[in-house]
């Protein structure tokens, strides 16, 4: 059964720092297969991004002038993925999953005001560092729950911290 999957879009592996110099769609937008998404141009080229498969742009993370690194976050898709019908339907699961303790009790008041910060409120657009992200994915963590550092960008420290939280560490 066909499924809506949101998609990290992110810049290319360059030297250096880039400028977006053109965004070609916009929020809402319906996006066919391969079509432009973003032109990044950083000192020894220019590229475009395109869509990965057909869908619709549910947030721009960027915009014409922004400077960014290599790698990071321009914008999220979603797209519908299509079945493949290489797996039957009533394939159960490979394994166990573990389910994680309750998170601890909130830290005293003398605790770092950054351990206490409440994560987003759903529907809020969370900045993400490209390796957090990664790491998140492999980990199977809802960056939504993470609290951001005090730049206000979750990083690994901080999809780190609420790992060890939720594992009962330190």
């Amino acid at each position: 059964m066909p499924e809506i999957i949101s998609h990290m879009i992110c810049a290319p592996e360059f030297d250096g720092a880039a400028r977006v110099t053109e965004l070609h769609v916009a929020n809402g937008d319906w996006v066919p297969h391969d079509g432009k998404l973003a032109t990044i141009a950083w000192e020894d080229g220019v590229a475009v991004v395109h869509a990965p498969d057909e869908g619709s742009v549910s947030s721009l993370l960027v915009a014409v002038g922004d400077e960014l690194g290599s790698g990071e976050l321009l914008l999220m898709m979603e797209i519908e993925e299509k079945d493949s019908g290489w797996l039957p339907d009533d394939l159960g699961p490979a394994c166990a999953i573990p389910t994680l303790a309750a998170p601890p009790a909130p830290a005293p008041a003398s605790a770092s005001p950054q351990a206490s910060r409440p994560a987003l409120p759903a529907g809020d657009v969370l900045q993400v560092s490209y390796a957090a992200a990664s790491l998140a994915a492999r980990l199977g963590v809802d960056l939504g729950v993470v609290a951001p550092g005090a730049s206000g960008v979750i990083d690994t420290a901080d999809v780190e911290r609420y790992v060890r939280g939720r594992l009962g560490g330190h």
